[in-house]
């Protein structure tokens, strides 16, 4: 009976592997990527445009993007060069949220993405991405500038996460040390 169970979970994850093909990420954690598009309402895409002079130098490959992630990690995307483009992103179809206003056509910073992320005059996202596979898509939804735009998906290190826990439980113990010491002198 046990035998038989196991080899229809076998069996079934043998067809979903077949029948699902696997994704290969094309995306690298902690880089940045240049993407580029061309009228309102059409898809970011990956190569074929001239790329600026960004930071890492690296042509996005063609979108969609996919990455795999052991843990949450942040996707940023900003407009670069002349402030006015905005996009909407997208994680596996879905919607990911809105990005800043950018103030229309004024502003200039290049291919600077530090400047334009400090630019209130350019619009950038800041998007939460869960644990797993992750398909990023996106589309230009307004002002169509220079037509390119830089993303990153930051992945933190393993000692950045244990900081991050660590600081988290020394803010309960202290949250919980006020609220007895609040509890002892009512």
């Amino acid at each position: 009976m046990i035998r038989n169970a196991l080899l229809a979970g076998a069996a079934v994850a043998a067809v979903g592997a077949i029948s699902a093909p696997a994704l290969a990420d094309n995306i690298a954690p902690n880089t940045w990527y240049a993407f580029g598009f061309t009228t309102t309402g059409t898809p970011l895409f990956g190569p074929g445009y001239a790329a600026g002079t960004s930071p890492a130098g690296v042509l996005a490959p063609t979108a969609p993007w996919t990455i795999t992630l052991a843990h949450p990690a942040l996707l940023t995307v900003t407009d670069v060069e002349i402030s006015g483009d905005t996009f909407s992103m997208y994680d596996n179809g879905v919607y990911l949220g809105p990005m800043s206003a950018p103030v229309p056509f004024g502003s200039s910073v290049g291919e600077c993405i530090s400047c334009a992320l400090a630019d209130a005059n350019f619009s950038h996202g800041y998007f939460l991405l869960p644990a797993g596979v992750n398909v990023i898509s996106g589309f230009q939804d307004g002002v169509i500038n220079f037509g390119d735009g830089d993303f990153m998906i930051s992945v933190p290190e393993p000692g950045t996460w244990a900081l991050m826990l660590l600081g988290f439980g020394g803010l309960g113990a202290t949250l919980r040390s006020r609220r007895k010491t609040a509890t002892a002198t009512a």
